[in-house]
């Protein structure tokens, strides 16, 4: 297709529909054209763009479709070699294919990359997937492609090598160079499925975010990073395994994020049993441990410097845990301002309650508060608890997770006992003078909305006597049975006493999937 033609016969049209046209005597071609059945051209705006914009452009998607665009015009032919970020996908990972196209991948990469012409880039990303059954290393390739990336000075780099078929114990994941770990121009690095050799040492000196994911760490690789990375703003450890103490020894470090906790096989340095490490972190501002930690206890001891904390983390198993380990969670993200907690944690506090004569929660300081849990019966005693604990709240958001945490699925076996009946006695009891602000999301339509919720919303309304507002929003999109039953839900509610005159009940609008700290 010939853009340049097809452009100027766009404006030739422009120009007969213009003024001086319509007053012609009826030969020009403008008559001609009004006259003649209209044909609707595409007005190309693209390649009206500037080279420097649409270089921009390309730069945002995979190499491999920035390089077709070569077939357009004259003009495209060489402006992908211009671009800034280069993005690679392999994409024998989404699809299950021959070694063939692996090769061909390996093909284009060697032959593209010569071709860009920056002196320098701020991206490259290398997403590529391997079958353990070729019996092929590729580490050489990886090296040559990173080696490319690092001389033109890379500023942003993600790396994961990841693997078609599940790799057996005498497989090796890819290893990490020298050169790259000592690399001193990038700003930003995220490297997943790949392994850090003995002998190697981590020393980004201007790094400021890194993440690593579903790797085998070391304490001394911890060390390493926070004595050799003095700008090192944000870590995150995804999939991670073989920490006994993260201690954040870094002054500027101020977010550490811990997403599932995994155990990778190979040399990544399999671990068995139960696992258990500290963190020592006094600079932290923003701390999240989410996801899967399965058999893995969590000591927290300095984190002085806490003002958001995300603790929607869960573990798989029997038992109820010891009081002093929930009660040391709570103790060390005490100084928090905001707290978010799954329904892991209302669930080990109920079972506490209902095993033990009492449960002590340490008081926090946190004004915001998030709980991502349905509300149940079975719940009551634990939010009843954490509510208790908190006397300075002023922000509270309820929200279900998803889907349905199996937490609460023998919850009816439990409210059978005696137990409960005395514990109903002396729930929600507390007057909660500082609560403004209260949002839940709930989905209204499913079989796990129950008759606890207004139960709950009451108990608010009546000892809340500062409120202000209280928002009730639909867990998705487009529900007519939502927004009735919540209508329904806020009319009940509108008749039953309040402590605060005060106190507005609205409709609230879906709430984004990931929420955190997000208030009224």
């Amino acid at each position: 297709m010939n853009f340049e033609s097809k452009s100027s016969l766009t404006i030739m049209g422009e120009q007969d529909q213009s003024p001086e046209s319509s007053c012609d005597d009826g030969n020009s071609d403008g008559q001609i054209l009004e006259n003649s059945p209209q044909k609707t051209e595409k007005i190309d705006r693209i390649s009206e763009l500037p080279d420097s914009l649409i270089v921009q452009i390309l730069s945002r998607i995979p190499i491999t479709d920035a390089c077709r665009t070569t077939i357009l015009s004259k003009r495209w032919e060489n402006l992908w070699t211009s671009i800034d970020n280069v993005i690679y996908e392999n994409e024998v990972k989404y699809n299950c294919s021959d070694s063939s196209t692996v090769h061909k991948f390996i093909f284009f990469t060697d032959n593209v990359l010569p071709l860009l012409s920056l002196s320098s880039i701020k991206k490259f990303s290398l997403d590529f997937a391997f079958d353990y059954d070729y019996g092929v290393s590729y580490s050489h390739k990886i090296d040559k492609w990173l080696e490319f990336a690092l001389n033109k000075k890379v500023e942003d780099l993600y790396l994961n090598i990841s693997y078609t078929d599940e790799p057996s114990k005498d497989d090796q994941p890819y290893s990490l160079s020298r050169v790259l770990c000592g690399n001193s121009s990038i700003l930003k690095l995220d490297c997943r499925n790949c392994s850090i050799s003995e002998d190697c040492v981590l020393n980004w000196t201007s790094l400021k975010s890194l993440t690593l994911g579903y790797l085998f760490l070391r304490d001394e690789h911890i060390e390493q990073i926070m004595s050799n990375c003095p700008q090192l703003e944000s870590l995150k450890l995804c999939g991670f395994c073989g920490l006994n103490r993260l201690h954040i020894s870094s002054p500027k470090c101020r977010q550490l994020q811990l997403i599932d906790h995994d155990h990778p096989v190979g040399d990544w340095g399999s671990v068995e049993g139960d696992c258990r490490f500290e963190i020592v972190a006094p600079y932290v501002q923003y701390l999240e441990i989410s996801g899967d930690f399965n058999h893995m206890e969590i000591r927290l001891r300095d984190l002085s410097s806490l003002v958001h904390t995300d603790l929607t983390f869960c573990r798989d198993e029997y038992g109820v845990p010891d009081q002093t380990i929930v009660r040391d969670l709570f103790l060390g993200v005490r100084c928090a301002n905001e707290l978010m907690v799954s329904s892991w944690f209302i669930k080990v506090i109920s079972d506490l309650l209902f095993e033990e004569d009492g449960v002590s929660l340490p008081l926090l300081e946190c004004k915001c508060l998030t709980i991502s849990s349905r509300i149940t019966k079975f719940c009551f005693p634990g939010i009843d608890s954490l509510l208790r604990s908190t006397p300075y709240l002023e922000n509270l958001m309820i929200y279900p997770d998803m889907p349905y945490c199996k937490c609460f699925l023998d919850e009816a076996v439990i409210l059978s006992g005696l137990n409960y009946l005395s514990l109903q006695e002396n729930i929600f009891k507390v007057f909660l003078q500082n609560l403004k602000n209260v949002k839940v999301i709930s989905l209204f339509c499913s079989r796990y909305h129950r008759a606890e919720l207004p139960q709950f919303l009451k108990f608010l309304l009546e000892h809340a006597m500062n409120l202000e507002k209280l928002v009730i929003a639909p867990g998705h999109k487009g529900c007519n049975i939502c927004y009735a039953n919540i209508s329904k839900l806020i009319k009940n509610l509108l008749v039953f006493p309040r402590a605060s005159n005060s106190a507005v009940l609205s409709l609230g609008s879906v709430v984004p999937e990931k929420i955190l700290f997000s208030y009224i």
